[in-house]
């Protein structure tokens, strides 16, 4: 897979988001709130993501004493009109980073969906 392409509808992407409760990630039964797939303004309109294909989950979450990780089947991201591409860093720290493009900073409904079709990861 090359910079830019596709990703196919069969991946599975990762998506991290603070476990503490101040933060309001996480609903209080470990589920993802919308936040988790929210842009910020500096995204610019492009949500990182991790390709699972590509890592391991303990490499995708980081410090899983900060963050939690959830994974959502790619074409529950295609089924609302949004695409995916691989996007890996120049700096090679992270093969497996992709983006989700397609949402704007005012969406409050894509976030919430992929939210509730993401499933938490136990690490």
């Amino acid at each position: 897979m090359n910079k830019g392409d596709s990703i196919s509808p069969s991946e599975w992407l990762y998506r991290r988001g603070y476990c503490t409760p101040e933060k309001k990630y996480c609903n209080p039964d470990g589920t993802a709130t919308s936040r988790v797939f929210k842009l910020r303004e500096k995204d610019e309109g492009k949500l990182s993501v991790d390709l699972k294909s590509k890592t391991t989950p303990i490499v995708s979450v980081g410090d899983p004493s900060k963050y939690f990780l959830f994974e959502l089947k790619n074409s529950t991201v295609m089924d609302i009109g949004l695409d995916s591409i691989y996007d890996p860093l120049d700096d090679g720290v992270n093969d497996a980073h992709s983006l989700i493009i397609g949402m704007s900073l005012d969406d409050e409904v894509a976030p919430g969906y992929l939210a509730r079709k993401s499933k938490r990861v136990i690490i």
